[in-house]
């Protein structure tokens, strides 16, 4: 009985079993929480863009490339007669362009006959000279005389070149603000004359002076056809005081590309550019948009800085002390940068300008904002004369050399002639500043100079440190 009841009374014995794991399920859950995660992302991503990319810089999608500024050795000078000739061509005179050259070579020969000469036998003709005089001077009374129509048809065909060439020059403006002493705002704009030069494929690159303005200043183009936009300081050279003004590409209207044009760089170099008519643009008046029309007299007169020298080219055109803009031939090409700090003190107001063929290497390294070295050296040819007459061998002879440079630190003397900078030999001012471009902030090279010592010039190399010459800038 008692067995009986304690199984009756006996307990059930029960084994509790955890749940099975759900993979699939978990699987599903851990789906979900990625998918809405990526969705929060995408939304949280897309809010933030809108709200803060008005202040992001915009990438304009287009790769940066490399200026290359043509040197002289590329670009094959044109005479005054081919140029005159192309011109008559152009105008729709090519038979009146005959005969007025056929009435000089006539006039020649008149001359000749004045001398002495018999102008027949220079011609291979048996005509009788006196003949031939009378039928000479008959062209010449022809053909020299002008009636108004051909002035004005004259200042039309170089008021065309002007507009033509007038597509490359832009307006560059500085705007600084500033409050008065009555704490009123205001803005002080300083306006210059700026050629377009070149095009990266990302901005629209312009030549202008530097203005002397603060750090606070704003900087905007105009354009030929007056659309004005923002511009920036690209680079800037502290000895010409010339800079880079870059505008983005993107930002252009299709229609001020359309007016617009890169400049032509001419060749300033040689006695072809001395006495032949040439135009001022930009404004050499002292106001934009002003022409001026006269010749070039002179590009022999050198301005010396560190590491390089600097042509000036000389007008008879009458301008403002405050000039601005460029010197043109009758061909649309850029023969110089005007700079009245170049002019002579006795004729201030006659044009004077950077002449364009000792620039281009400069330009090209400011346009891709490449730094320059410095040395601090100044100097000059040696001209056969010299060499001749003195025995100063031929090279770069240092004229200056500058406190605390690299050249005076490297021991670099006055009246030392540079015959070598590196690997390279040098023969003139004209070498070494080629040789200086290869160069860059903080390489080393041997240059190798012509002392005079005890009565004879002696060879000594002198090892050097390239600093940047915008540490020395001022």
């Amino acid at each position: 009985m008692d067995g009986n009841n304690s199984s009756e009374y006996q307990f059930i014995k029960e084994t509790i079993k955890e749940r099975p794991v759900n993979k699939k399920k978990i699987l599903m859950r851990i789906i979900m929480v990625v998918i809405c995660a990526l969705i929060f992302g995408a939304v949280s991503a897309a809010v933030f863009l809108m709200t803060v990319r008005h202040y992001m810089p915009q990438d304009t999608g287009s790769t940066e490339t490399h200026v290359n500024i043509p040197r002289d050795e590329d670009v094959e000078p044109v005479s005054v007669d081919e140029a005159e000739s192309e011109e008559s061509t152009e105008n729709g005179s090519t038979e009146e362009a005959e005969q007025v050259t056929e009435a000089s070579t006539e006039a020649v020969a008149v001359s000749d006959n004045d001398s002495g000469k018999d102008p027949s036998a220079d011609n291979g003709e048996g005509e009788d000279g006196e003949d031939r005089e009378k039928v000479t001077v008959s062209y010449i009374t022809e053909h020299v005389s002008l009636s108004v129509e051909d002035y004005k048809s004259l200042y039309r065909t170089l008021r065309n070149v002007a507009a033509e060439a007038g597509k490359s020059i832009v307006t560059v403006n500085a705007v600084t603000s500033d409050t008065d002493w009555f704490e009123n705002p205001y803005e002080n704009t300083h306006s210059l004359s700026g050629l377009v030069v070149a095009n990266n494929g990302k901005d629209l690159l312009i030549l202008s002076e530097m203005p002397e303005v603060g750090e606070d200043t704003e900087y905007n183009v105009t354009f030929p056809d007056n659309v004005t936009l923002p511009g920036a300081v690209k680079s800037v050279d502290g000895d010409t005081g010339l800079a880079i003004i870059s505008v983005l590409l993107e930002s252009i209207p299709d229609r001020t590309k359309a007016a617009i044009k890169e400049a032509e760089l001419g060749n300033s170099r040689g006695t072809n550019v001395v006495g032949i008519p040439v135009m001022a643009l930009g404004s050499p008046l002292g106001v934009q948009g002003s022409q001026c029309f006269g010749r070039s007299t002179s590009n022999q007169r050198e301005i010396s800085m560190p590491d390089r020298n600097v042509h000036v080219l000389s007008t008879d055109i009458y301008g403002s002390e405050n000039a601005t803009g460029v010197i043109i031939d009758y061909d649309g090409r850029v023969l110089g940068i005007i700079a009245q700090s170049t002019a002579m003190e006795e004729t201030p107001n006659l044009l004077s300008a950077y002449a364009i063929s000792d620039l281009k290497d400069l330009i090209e390294k400011l346009s891709n904002g490449s730094s320059e070295t410095y040395l601090g050296i100044f100097g000059t040819d040696v001209t056969d004369a010299i060499n001749e007459k003195e025995g100063v061998p031929f090279g770069f002879y240092v004229t200056k050399v500058e406190l605390d440079s690299p050249a005076m630190a490297a021991g670099i003397q006055s009246g030392d002639v540079i015959t070598r900078l590196g690997t390279a030999d040098i023969e003139n001012a004209r070498d070494y500043m080629e040789q200086m471009l290869k160069y860059q902030p903080g390489d080393e090279a041997v240059i190798t100079v012509e002392r005079y010592s005890q009565g004879e010039y002696q060879e000594m190399t002198f090892e050097v440190n390239f600093d940047d010459a915008a540490d020395h800038a001022g």
